[in-house]
């Protein structure tokens, strides 16, 4: 994603979105994340979602900027996006492409043709 990022940040705008926290130690807990010692209280406040997102960012290596969804989730609900979703909106906000929800939808490859058609449309209206 990083890859992707580079490449097309100066004709796509990217914002990663740290949205509530899928499997918190004090809710729905995954074997996989025990495992990996994975365990995080569900943030209460902004400031525990923002150094959540912050661990995010750090431990993933993610160089796009991140953004946080409020308290109330208002964008994991309008796009359903837990636990991870891929998007790509046009230049008026509009959905262009909306990945299939959950780990086994991310699928980056069609994302990335999605960006590229973005990419190529903000171009050529740059040019008009």
């Amino acid at each position: 994603m990083n890859e992707i990022y580079q490449t097309y940040k100066d004709r796509v705008d990217f914002y990663l979105v740290y949205i509530r926290e899928a499997h918190p130690s004090d809710g729905w807990q995954v074997r996989s994340n025990l495992d990996d010692n994975l365990e995080f209280l569900e943030p209460r406040t902004e400031d525990e979602r923002a150094e959540m997102a912050s661990v995010c960012m750090l431990d993933l290596g993610f160089k796009m900027p991140m953004l946080l969804d409020n308290m109330e989730n208002e964008l994991d609900t309008k796009y359903a996006a837990l636990p991870e979703r891929l998007y790509v909106l046009d230049k008026d906000g509009k959905v262009f492409f909306r990945g299939i929800m959950g780990s086994r939808g991310f699928d980056v490859d069609t994302w990335l043709e999605a960006v590229k058609a973005q990419a190529a449309l903000t171009g050529a209206q740059a040019a008009e």
